[in-house]
């Protein structure tokens, strides 16, 4: 230590204040001088001793048989063997259940309805006779072919906080904030207030921009058909999405099941959407008749409007591409279960050989 005038305290002092009365006194003079030096001492020793412990326990770990990779493990090696029989489960496995799907998806029945050639903005009657019978529930699905959901920033092109019902913020909505900019084909709010091309638009956004807006009719023997287009969203998307506490402002409900739908982005380009459930058979040799009011333009991107209605069985809807890939796929593997053992042999004989 550093002698200094204030606290530096001698060995002649100590003996002095020892001779001299009164002695508690003069030992608390020397205590006061002497307490501030030793309390130094000590946080200084303190801290060099955490770091000491710091490191040791660094060090420690760094050592550790995990850090050092030295746990236990298990490492198969491999025998021709082994690779026979995983190669060959695995095989049988995804052929039968290839053959399992292929099966089902052949009883699934569907009518394809092709109407790109219908006039826009006007209303299209088609008429479908029914070859075979379909049995309820048929489902009714959308698709249009060449549109492509998936692009970055299509799927970016929305506020979150909009479509939760928390505000009338236009955040990360790609130029399309306002109902001037969206184009919109309504003029009044959900409330039936009329709208301001100026204000925000709720929903915003290229996603709600493009919203697909064709609705359907079905009837039989003039005899409409009622179509259920309830519940047709995902469970999660209906807790996600809010009616927004801005209604004169709302161009279109948020919680309409069609929004809904729409919104979950389709990573496909020929996206195929749900629009509604029939609860009835549709018995071979009627006639199904289709209203459609035609009001959605396909031809900015020369794609193409469909109408599919569709059974389903207990694997879920047609899926003709996952069934062949399966039975490809065990193919293959059952092949590899038979090349690998014979070229093992070939190798091994080659080296009896040399």
């Amino acid at each position: 230590m550093q002698p200094n005038d204030q606290t530096h305290i001698t060995q002649e002092d100590i003996t002095q204040g020892l001779d001299k009365e009164p002695t508690s006194k003069k030992f608390l003079q020397i205590e006061k001088k002497i307490h501030p030096q030793l309390k130094k001492t000590k946080t200084r020793n303190t801290i060099i001793d955490q770091h000491e412990d710091e490191d040791l326990i660094f060090e420690q770990i760094r050592q550790s048989r995990f850090k050092q990779q030295r746990l236990p493990a298990w490492r198969p090696v491999p025998t021709i063997k082994s690779i026979f029989i995983v190669f060959f489960s695995f095989g049988l496995i995804f052929i039968m259940f290839g053959i399992i799907l292929l099966v089902y998806s052949k009883k699934i029945k569907e009518i394809e309805i092709d109407y790109t050639d219908c006039e826009l903005n006007d209303i299209c009657n088609i008429e479908i006779r029914i070859n075979e019978t379909i049995n309820n529930p048929i489902y009714i699905y959308y698709q249009l072919d060449g549109f492509y959901q998936n692009a970055r920033r299509y799927v970016k092109s929305k506020n979150i906080d909009q479509l939760r019902g928390r505000s009338d913020s236009t955040d990360d909505c790609n130029h399309f904030e306002t109902n001037e900019k969206m184009d919109l084909w309504t003029t009044k709010s959900i409330s039936g207030e009329n709208l301001d091309m100026k204000e925000n638009a709720i929903p915003c956004g290229l996603i709600a921009k493009s919203l697909f807006n064709d609705t359907y009719n079905f009837s039989i023997n003039n005899e409409e058909i009622i179509v259920d287009e309830t519940d047709i969203s995902y469970a999660k998307d209906r807790d996600l999405y809010k009616e927004n506490k801005y209604p004169d402002k709302q161009w279109h409900d948020i919680t309409d099941e069609h929004f809904l739908v729409w919104m979950r982005i389709s990573g496909l380009p020929d996206p195929r959407k749900i629009w509604g459930k029939i609860d009835r058979d549709l018995k071979e040799g009627e006639i199904l008749n289709v209203t459609i009011n035609n009001n959605y333009n396909v031809s900015a991107y020369d794609g193409k409007k469909k109408i599919i209605l569709s059974n389903v069985t207990n694997l879920g809807g047609n899926n003709i591409f996952l069934a062949y890939a399966y039975i490809i796929m065990g193919s293959l593997s059952l092949l590899c279960s038979i090349v690998f053992p014979i070229g093992n042999k070939i190798q091994m004989a080659k080296e009896k050989q040399s």
